[in-house]
């Protein structure tokens, strides 16, 4: 369907084969592997098992975090909840405020008795080497890195980078939270104050609070990720943290905690309805039946059977073949590619209504994605699916609905609802990266009020007041609509950002977006 109009380079895709082909190996550890750890419900995680339904031992409860104050305020108090065990498995983890905030409640829960592993992907997170070693110092911490690149000097990252391109271009994409075995946090969000409406871009987001057995099959995942050959201990990285440092860090965080405990945001999440509602064990969970869906770490081994297979997404294009009467559908980052146009489409041939909703121009992140993404429009559109892009949005608008801050706002949320009688949510986007390149996850949920919330959501992101909806003309061209008005090119892009899209829609990168 993509013919290029423009003649590249072969030495270009030659050179990407040859690094493609590239496999250096990772350096070796004698760290014996470990695993969850069964721990009797007891606490604020035992006062909300105790609600689960009397003939529903099997069933998890859940609780749908959308608004950014309301999904940091869960980790925090999950970690002060925690009591034997905590696993922390995140593709990016920031050092930022939130990222602070969150590093101090690790550190205390350790202080504690807590046994704390944190598995973050390297490549992907923002610690320091000497951060992240000396986190690992702590008796009860320790810190691997999926996957990291050899040579760690700033001055030989980059060429280390292009030379091992061959095996660090598969990389750790999930979001995890397990607190005791008992309950877990998974979905979009990575660790930054980008993700908790902190930042100069606010991602709009879902989370899933989840209590009860998914967290112990979420655990499974984590141990698999865990004692894998691509976890490498942060000692084995950088083998020069001493004990002082963390004395010093733990002295930094908690002053970190106490500067922002003063602040309007951390008050307003402190005394939100929904934080008091948390600690006070009287949240509304929604009970069912649940599936932790989770690609294994081979994915991201070159050297695994099970390198790049999609198994994550086969489950899904199963649960979407399944689909009678209608798919909602959110992915921050979408190239449906031919095959994905052909499923969509023919679900609406069915009989099935498919809608879906991602960014926009002026709301990407990412230019190449929507440059990868923009050619897919108009087929899907003649197909019958119907598509929203996301405006930019601040506090500024009469009704600023789920969305706060004053930042500029950007889709980052990965979930299905089919049939309004389940629902998919987490860190995998419909693009060739998340499908072919990285490991991905997320819990499949089987509880029809749960999923009709995620639909409201839905309908709520994709009103007049926060996206754009695309439609085609008499003559096939594109159009965007919100309300009375219409446009003819990308909305509210400018004129510089569809230059630089243009521009990039030269370059063969299609299957690394």
């Amino acid at each position: 369907m993509r013919q290029k109009k423009y003649a590249l380079v072969g030495s270009v895709c030659a050179l990407l084969a040859g690094l493609t082909g590239c496999a250096t190996p990772l350096p070796e550890h004698d760290m014996p592997p470990s695993y969850a750890i069964e721990v009797p419900a007891k606490g604020l995680l035992g006062t909300y098992l105790g609600k689960q339904p009397g003939d529903g031992e099997d069933m998890s409860g859940f609780y749908m975090l959308d608004r950014g104050v309301d999904a940091l305020s869960a980790r925090l108090q999950l970690i002060d909840a925690t009591s034997t065990s905590l696993d922390i498995q995140y593709y990016i983890y920031s050092n930022d405020v939130t990222g602070g905030l969150i590093a101090e409640r690790i550190v205390a829960a350790a202080d504690r008795g807590v046994r704390v592993r944190i598995l973050l992907d390297d490549v992907g997170n923002s610690l320091s080497d000497r951060a992240a070693a000396t986190l690992d110092r702590h008796i009860n911490i320790e810190l691997r890195l999926f996957n990291p690149i050899r040579l760690r000097n700033m001055w030989f990252s980059w060429p280390s980078k292009i030379v091992e391109f061959g095996r660090i271009n598969n990389r750790m994409h999930n979001k995890l939270m397990v607190a005791d075995n008992l309950a877990m946090i998974t979905g979009g969000r990575n660790i930054g104050d980008e993700y908790f409406a902190l930042g100069d871009r606010d991602f709009q987001d879902i989370d899933l609070l989840g209590i009860g057995p998914i967290s112990s099959e979420a655990s499974k995942s984590f141990d698999a990720f865990w004692n894998s050959p691509n976890a490498i201990p942060a000692s084995v990285v950088y083998e020069n943290a001493k004990q002082g440092a963390l004395n010093i860090t733990r002295d930094n965080l908690v002053s970190h905690r106490q500067r922002e405990a003063q602040k309007p945001y951390t008050k307003a999440m402190e005394e939100s309805s929904f934080s008091e509602a948390l600690s006070a064990g009287r949240l509304q969970l929604y009970w069912g039946d649940s599936e932790w869906l989770a690609d294994p770490p081979g994915k991201a081994d070159a050297q695994s059977a099970q390198s790049e297979d999609p198994y994550l997404a086969r489950i899904l294009v199963d649960h979407l073949q399944e689909v009678r009467s209608e798919l909602l559908m959110k992915s921050a980052y979408f190239i449906p590619g031919d095959l994905g146009v052909e499923l969509l489409t023919g679900m609406v041939a069915q009989g099935a209504e498919v809608s879906v909703l991602t960014n926009s121009l002026a709301t990407t992140d990412v230019l190449g994605v929507h440059s990868s993404y923009a050619p897919y429009r108009k087929p899907l559109l003649q197909g019958g699916v119907k598509i929203w892009e996301l405006k930019p949005i601040s506090n500024s608008q009469a009704d600023p609905s789920t969305f706060i801050g004053d930042s500029e706002a950007s889709l980052h949320a990965k979930s299905f609802v089919f049939d309004r009688q389940k629902l998919f949510v987490g860190s995998i986007n419909s693009d060739p990266r998340s499908i072919e390149l990285n490991t991905e996850a997320g819990v499949m949920v089987y509880q029809e009020d749960l999923a009709q919330r995620l639909a409201e959501l839905f309908h709520r992101w994709t009103s007049d007041a926060y996206a754009f909806e695309l439609r085609l003309d008499p003559n096939d061209r594109l159009e965007w609509h919100a309300g009375d008005k219409r446009w003819t090119a990308e909305p509210q892009a400018g004129r510089l950002r569809r230059i630089k899209a243009w521009m990039i829609d030269w370059l063969p990168i299609e299957g690394q977006m």
